[in-house]
C-alpha cells in the first residue's frame, strides 16, 4: 500500500491572499518539494485541457501541471518535468483526475451547444491517455457527469427522468474510454463527488453499467460522506473494484441542498467550509483503513486536505496522521 498526494489540495479557485503567488512556476516548485519532504514518493494530478474561462485561464497560465501544454510550457517537456519530480524525491505520477463539470464549463463559456460535452469529455481523455504514457502515469480518473446545478440549467426542462437516460449515455462513453485506456495499459476508473449524478446510491446504478473488465472504482471519502452514504460501507461494497481510494475528510452536512446548486463546494448560505484538514472530520479513517488492510489491497492511498487554509501545515498534519494516527510505520507507506 502506498501513499500519494493530490495538488487539488491547492485550491485555485478562490482569489485568497498570496493567490498570485500561485500563478507562479516557483509556487508550485516549491510545492513539490515540500510534498517529497513529507514523505510522499507519488502525486495525482488535476488534468483540464481548456484555458476559456476564468479559472483554467489562470491555471493554464500558472505553473500548476494540469495538462500537457501547461507542462510544455512552464516545464520546457514532459520529461523535464519528470526530472524535475526525481530530482525533488517524488518517484511518479499516480495518474491524472478529469472531470466533466470543466468540459461542459468550457462549452458554456465559448458559447458551444452542451450536447458536444460527451465528445469534449472523451477529447480530453485521449488527451489524458496520452499524457500518461508520456510521464508514466498508471491510472486515468474521471468524474463522469458535471454539477448537478450546471446540468439542472441546461436539462432541466426535460422530463424528469432525464437523469437516468444522462447516466446511461455518459457510461457509454466512460466504457469506450475504458477500453482506449486498457489497450494502453492505463487503468480508468471513475470518482465519486456529492455534487454529481453518481451521488450517493446512484453510484451503484452506474457502476452496473461499467464494464468491469476495463473500470474501476476511485472512491473519494469526503464526497461520499456528505451525499449521504456511509464511506465504509462503499468501500467494503467495492473493495475487488477499487483502483486507488481518496483519503479525505468532512464534518459538513448538505443541510442546505448545496449538492444541487451551482458552485457546490463554496456555499452562498449555513456553513462554509465544506471539507476540512485529514483527521479533523467525522469519516472512520481508520476503520477504512483496516478494510484495505484486510483485503490486501496494494494501490495508492491519495491523501488530501481538500480545500485547506495551509498548504504547507496540511501537509505536515498529513504525514503526521499517516505514521501516527495509523499506526503505520514509514517504511511501509513510503
Amino acid at each position: 500500500m502506498k501513499f500519494g498526494c493530490s495538488l487539488e489540495m491547492v485550491n485555485m479557485r478562490v482569489s485568497e491572499p498570496g493567490f498570485k503567488h500561485k500563478l507562479s512556476k516557483s509556487y508550485w516548485v516549491e510545492l513539490l518539494k515540500f510534498i517529497a519532504t513529507s514523505g510522499f514518493k507519488g502525486i495525482e494530478l488535476p488534468y483540464n485541457t481548456y484555458s476559456t474561462d476564468g479559472i483554467a485561464f489562470n491555471m493554464a497560465r500558472s505553473g500548476m501541471p494540469i495538462s500537457k501544454y501547461a507542462i510544455n510550457t512552464k516545464y520546457g517537456s514532459v520529461n523535464e518535468f519528470k526530472n524535475l519530480l526525481n530530482h525533488v524525491g517524488i518517484e511518479e505520477v499516480t495518474g491524472v483526475h478529469l472531470n466533466a463539470s470543466d468540459a461542459l464549463i468550457e462549452l458554456l463559456t465559448t458559447g458551444q451547444h452542451p450536447d458536444k460535452l460527451f465528445e469534449k469529455v472523451e477529447a480530453a481523455a485521449d488527451e489524458a491517455i496520452d499524457f500518461l504514457l508520456e510521464i508514466g502515469g498508471k491510472e486515468l480518473v474521471i468524474s463522469p457527469t458535471p454539477e448537478i446545478g450546471l446540468l439542472n440549467q441546461i436539462m432541466g426542462h426535460k422530463n424528469d427522468d432525464w437523469p437516468q437516460a444522462f447516466l446511461s449515455q455518459t457510461a457509454d462513453v466512460i466504457n469506450r474510454i475504458g477500453t482506449k485506456a486498457a489497450a494502453n495499459r492505463i487503468q480508468a476508473s471513475i470518482r465519486n463527488e456529492f455534487w454529481s449524478l453518481i451521488r450517493g446510491n446512484q453510484l451503484d446504478f452506474f457502476m452496473d453499467k461499467l464494464d468491469p473488465q476495463n473500470l474501476k472504482y476511485s472512491p473519494d471519502l469526503a464526497h461520499l460522506h456528505i451525499s449521504g452514504v456511509d464511506p465504509k460501507e462503499v468501500v467494503e461494497k467495492y473493495k475487488d473494484r477499487i483502483s486507488s481510494i481518496r483519503f479525505s475528510d468532512t464534518k459538513f452536512e448538505d443541510l442546505e441542498n448545496n449538492f444541487s446548486k451551482t458552485n457546490p463546494e463554496f456555499p452562498v448560505v449555513g456553513v462554509q467550509r465544506v471539507f476540512c484538514d485529514l483527521g479533523d472530520g467525522h469519516i472512520d479513517i481508520k476503520g477504512i483503513y483496516q478494510i484495505l488492510l484486510g483485503t490486501g489491497y496494494d494501490g495508492w492511498i491519495i491523501c488530501e486536505s481538500k480545500k485547506t487554509l495551509n498548504v504547507y501545515k496540511a501537509l505536515l498534519k498529513l504525514d503526521w496522521y499517516i505514521n501516527n494516527s495509523l499506526k503505520i510505520t514509514g517504511e511501509e507507506c513510503k
